[in-house]
């Protein structure tokens, strides 16, 4: 992979007409931490509803309170949204050889309406679950949908699968559903899935008391030994060996399998994140699962080695759907599911008939439940920290869906500057409240003062190039126009790009320069989906201020050449901020002719 470094010193406005064709005028994209040169704008999104449910509309900024960390903080911008009615309407025609991520250019009437995601979770999911979320959703496309509301269809198994791409039409919804098979995915079996490194997997936190000192990487004897193998010598069983290594073999296995879900799972979250954030204003994520638990806690000497606390990579997911607005609706797939204890082939009766309910069945019981309880939790809190719903236990589907979108159809955007200028990585919490009686308030519950210039810890430098590699969503949290005209025989394919600037982070440098810090990615892949060069370059622009204004209509301008082979290819194409780590990703389709054999 290339890699060089351009210093933007003169713009050149990129040729041909389709950039400002294609430049339609929008207010600028909220964002959940706007950058200026020294202060940051928190924005959070409110949903206000009455006794009965329904939003509340005509509120001023002045009946509501923001306090942050318990210091009340002054509003600085105030809005509301109410979703207008969108005319279906095919979305627009991009030239031969352009493509995009801008939702205001890719999808019709992209600035009004609902726009909600419904995400089928096979990975967490068991079959019959699916097929009956899959029953429930059709019945809502038939009763309730409204034909304004933006809906797009994604399942999870292994990977993320575009099942329907945001659309008005009830009949493409439905088509798409029908075409969804429930399955139970690799990564959801004991062991996991083998073309999974176990060093793509992060690593939960385990939790083991003092006297527990073994395990992988323990320096005593793992808690579950036998006392006889512990101890070592001829009286050591074999057959105590043999149960003992069986049942190591089996935690571990299920602790990849379970750590390497749940990894999967947040990925994908953050992916739909990304995918969501270029829309303005709230969106809604409807997250149809059984979930994962939120930690696991061992019940005996021989399970603590298999506690886990997925708290951090869960607080890390709800913090970038936070950023891009998303409020999440987790909606339990299993219905109203019983435990052991209700299911009556599982009474503690033998076949005569007697009760035999032992230390082990009550062990059972009690793990059952409080794995049941931690699953729930992690649902509720993704939603209630996001500023969405949860709705556990439900059998009426279709009616949490409706609730949901109705719900998002009006809300408040309130910005503030936080009174606290350290940005030290610290959780600070957000309460709102609203001079009404009666009303409850769905927002997100706080963020994580972290600086935009430390994305690049843990392994942020590595999170676009795995974006071009496996995800097939486009991420939109930078936006931006490219052209790949057809080359010449025996040329370099230049790949012409126009960013947008109201979705990067500029810098007011003395004389009032505006200055940004990008990276560009070019990736080619051949027919078979096999990466076969890779060009990238990082670009300086320190702009004067008339340059800077003709650029924020225009678009900011960089071309990436790469030299390829005759043949068809897709090229993936990424933009990253490297002042705040965010980035936009696309697709184009070239074709490189053959370089013509001269005539004699």
């Amino acid at each position: 992979m290339k890699q060089c470094v351009v210093q933007i010193t003169v713009l050149v406005v990129l040729a041909g007409a389709y950039v400002a064709a294609q430049q339609p005028s929008a207010r600028p994209k909220d964002s959940g931490l706007v950058l200026h040169v020294t202060t940051r704008m928190v924005v959070v999104d409110t949903v206000v509803l009455d006794k009965e449910g329904r939003p509340v509309k005509g509120l001023k900024a002045d009946d509501f309170t923001v306090t942050e960390d318990g210091v009340r903080q002054r509003i600085a911008s105030f809005s509301e949204r109410i979703s207008e009615s969108a005319n279906a309407a095919a979305p627009p025609v991009l030239p031969p050889h352009v493509t995009t991520n801008r939702p205001a250019v890719t999808q019709a009437n992209a600035e009004e309406g609902t726009v909600a995601v419904l995400l089928l979770d096979g990975l967490n999911t068991p079959p019959q679950d699916q097929i009956y979320v899959k029953q429930q959703m059709l019945k809502f496309l038939a009763r309730q949908y409204d034909p304004h509301t933006k809906l797009a269809v994604i399942a999870l198994t292994n990977k993320l699968t575009v099942l329907q791409n945001f659309t008005q039409d009830p009949l493409l919804l439905r088509a798409a559903l029908d075409r969804y098979l429930a399955e139970t995915p690799a990564l959801a079996r004991s062991g996991g899935q083998m073309e999974t490194p176990s060093a793509s997997v992060p690593a939960p936190n385990v939790n083991l008391p003092a006297q527990a000192t073994g395990g992988p990487t323990g320096s005593g004897p793992d808690p579950g030994l036998p006392a006889t193998l512990a101890a070592g010598g001829s009286n050591a069983s074999i057959f105590e060996d043999i149960a003992y290594m069986m049942d190591r073999f089996q935690r571990e296995s299920e602790n990849f399998s379970r750590d390497t879900r749940i990894s999967a799972t947040l990925s994908a979250l953050e992916e739909i994140g990304r995918f969501m954030s270029g829309q303005s204003g709230r969106k809604v994520l409807l997250w149809f699962s059984t979930g994962f638990p939120f930690s696991v806690v061992g019940d005996s000497p021989s399970a603590m080695e298999a506690e886990r606390d997925y708290s951090d990579q869960i607080r890390r997911t709800i913090n970038l759907l936070n950023d891009a607005h998303v409020a999440t609706y987790t909606i339990d797939a299993g219905g109203l599911v019983p435990s052991s204890l209700g299911d009556p082939s599982l009474s503690g009766r033998d076949s005569e008939g007697k009760v035999h309910l032992g230390i082990d069945a009550n062990r059972a019981l009690s793990s059952e439940s409080f794995q049941r309880f931690s699953t729930h939790d992690a649902l509720e809190i993704i939603a209630r920290d996001t500023g969405g719903r949860y709705f556990g236990n439900a059998n009426d589907l279709d009616h949490a869906i409706d609730s949901a979108l109705r719900e998002s159809s009006c809300y408040y955007m309130l910005g503030y500057y936080p009174s606290n200028k350290k940005w030290g990585g610290k959780f600070r919490q957000i309460k709102l409240q609203v001079d009404r009686p009666g009303v409850q308030l769905r927002y997100r519950r706080g963020y994580f003062a972290v600086n935009p210039s430390d994305w690049r810890k843990d392994n942020g430098e590595r999170t676009l190039t795995a974006a071009l590699t496996g995800s097939p969503l486009p991420s939109t949290e930078v936006t931006f126009m490219a052209r790949v005209l057809p080359p010449l025989p025996d040329s370099d394919t230049v790949v012409e790009f126009a960013v947008d600037p109201s979705t990067l982070s500029f810098d007011t440098e003395a004389g009032n320069y505006h200055h940004s810090a990008l990276q560009f990615e070019v990736r080619a892949f051949d027919s078979e989906g096999k990466l076969v060069k890779a060009e990238v370059q990082t670009a300086e622009a320190s702009l004067p201020e008339p340059t800077y204004e003709r650029v924020s209509k225009q678009g900011l301008p960089m071309s990436v050449p790469i030299r390829l082979a005759p043949g068809k290819y897709l090229l993936r194409l990424g933009v990253r901020d490297n002042a705040t780590g965010l980035f936009g990703t696309a697709d184009l389709a070239v074709d490189v002719p053959a370089k013509r054999e001269s005539k004699r």
